[in-house]
């Protein structure tokens, strides 16, 4: 790794910080490495450790800073926060809980899927119970004419719930499409943005 590629990479990483902070430490690793000179290069990335370290340690530094200041305005300590979790996903606990996150947002659309399929099958039920309710009845038309009426009430009223589960999950369905679709969009919208 040369230094331009340290220094962009390291540039990546502490991007998310406020800029006074973004731009010391950036002015500092790159005073560094003009004071140690191109034959120190290897030994001074060696030193450092990886961009990924360096800005670790950074961004705890900063937050040390923070936290340790006195008369904090509520946009300082949205600032801690933020830079918290800046240095969760900074840490190497970062792939972890990334592969945590997505693992729960399959979950729940697993979860979402088995929920619309099994409303979609309680509504053919009920359109089959609905069939076989409507043709059995009929059957009572020479032995009570109450008991066929209730059984004719009995099959509409199936059918229309049937066909009202029908409608509401596939509303249901469409809009939790759309919301999983938008929030997959601002995750990979804020990933590139994050590179």
């Amino acid at each position: 790794m040369t230094r331009t590629e340290y220094l962009s990479e390291l540039d990546k990483y502490l991007r998310r910080l406020p800029e006074v902070e973004y731009q010391e430490a950036m002015d500092y690793f790159i005073e560094y490495f003009e004071e140690a000179g191109p034959e120190n290069e290897k030994v001074i990335i060696g030193e450092l450790g990886t961009p990924k370290e360096a800005a670790s340690e950074v961004i705890s530094t900063v937050l040390g800073k923070h936290v340790t200041e006195p008369n904090k305005t509520p946009k300082a300590n949205a600032t801690i926060i933020g830079m918290v979790v800046l240095s969760i996903f900074a840490a190497p606990i970062a792939l972890p809980v990334l592969i945590v996150i997505i693992l729960v947002m399959l979950a729940i659309v697993a979860a979402l899927l088995a929920i619309i399929v099994a409303a979609y099958l309680l509504g053919l039920g009920g359109l089959f119970l609905a069939a076989v309710t409507l043709f059995e009845s009929f059957s009572l038309l020479k032995s009570s004419l109450p008991a066929m009426a209730m059984g004719i009430g009995t099959s509409l009223l199936l059918f229309g719930g049937s066909l009202l589960a029908w409608f509401i999950t596939t509303t249901l369905a469409r809009l939790s499409g759309k919301g999983i679709l938008s929030l997959w969009q601002r995750i990979i919208r804020k990933w590139r943005t994050a590179k």
